[in-house]
């Protein structure tokens, strides 16, 4: 057998494989072509919202996306969605509703200011305690896992024969796998400081503005670990979308929430604009795309 037959055959071997291997082919959507449809999983009365008014709010984080593109990107579909979003009530939410409520009843004076902030103080010390901890865990974790990782290159380029150093990999990879649930109860927790955290500081804020005190701002902690929009995020894997709510202080928040959650969930990432729906921190009071919200959806949509 030549080298020209040789290749041929070889040719047609590999196409034999391939179509045996993958016999149907998915057509491929790109984002904005067709409408994303979503259903309801998770829903909390405890929230104090109706199915109907959750139903409605949706429809209104919708039309932010679908009215400048003048199409539609979300169907609600219960029978066929591609997208479960869930109203789960935890301690976040419950930490909004007790101090919000602080905040209705007490007089605004100096005694409900200082009662609210001797709870932000202690809050913030149980913060700092706790991210300390999870910061060291955090780059202890970083240097086990950059010498596993230098480990299995070591493994991929050598010969592969060795029981003991295989044994010795899956021992590294286990406890890299328990230390990352170890992290996620830390974030889990910190996230709920913060949460309590940052409540405290929207009504400690608003005292002080009424009483016309001469004191330092507080400010509400960032997205140090990653987070995404504060009361919610959005998480796809292995072909399941969801976006989990878990707090909100009035409709028109959860209406934000709803709609930054909806952007990831079109592909869009974080911007730097702090006005935009698409800004890492539900900070902004609009209700509508900002300039840079409608480039990043008109990019992602191929529309120039």
């Amino acid at each position: 057998m030549d080298f020209k037959k040789a290749i041929i055959i070889l040719i047609v071997l590999v196409v034999v494989f391939i179509f045996s291997n993958y016999p149907s082919f998915t057509k491929i959507s790109f984002a904005c072509e067709e409408p994303i449809n979503y259903s309801v999983g998770v829903f909390d009365k405890r929230f104090g919202i109706s199915y109907k008014t959750f139903l409605s709010v949706l429809t209104q984080a919708e039309a932010i996306w679908e009215k400048p593109m003048g199409k539609e990107l979300f169907v609600y579909a219960p029978e066929n969605s591609d997208l479960t979003i869930n109203l789960i009530y935890d301690s976040r939410q419950e930490t909004t509703s007790t101090l919000s409520n602080i905040s209705d009843v007490l007089e605004e004076n100096k005694a409900a200011y200082k009662t609210l902030q001797i709870k932000y103080i202690g809050l913030k010390k149980e913060y700092d305690s706790l991210k300390d901890v999870y910061d060291t865990r955090v780059s202890t974790f970083n240097e086990k896992n950059f010498l596993y990782q230098s480990h299995v290159d070591n493994w991929n380029s050598g010969k592969r024969n060795s029981r003991e150093l295989f044994d010795q990999l899956e021992r590294e990879r286990t406890a890299l796998e328990i230390d990352v649930e170890e992290l996620k109860i830390l974030e889990g927790e910190l996230n709920d400081i913060v949460s309590g955290i940052n409540t405290l500081v929207g009504t400690l804020n608003r005292l002080a503005r009424s009483l016309n005190l001469k004191v330092d701002t507080y400010n509400t902690i960032g997205a140090s670990r990653g987070e995404t929009f504060t009361g919610g995020i959005y998480h796809s894997a292995e072909g399941v979308q969801d976006i989990d709510v878990y707090e909100f202080s009035s409709r028109d928040k959860l209406v934000r929430v709803l709609a930054h959650e909806l952007g990831h969930a079109l592909g869009l990432a974080h911007v730097d604009d702090k006005d935009s729906m698409m800004y890492h921190l539900n900070e902004s009071d609009a209700q509508s795309l900002s300039k840079t919200d409608l480039m990043a959806l008109r990019t992602l949509c191929r529309i120039k």
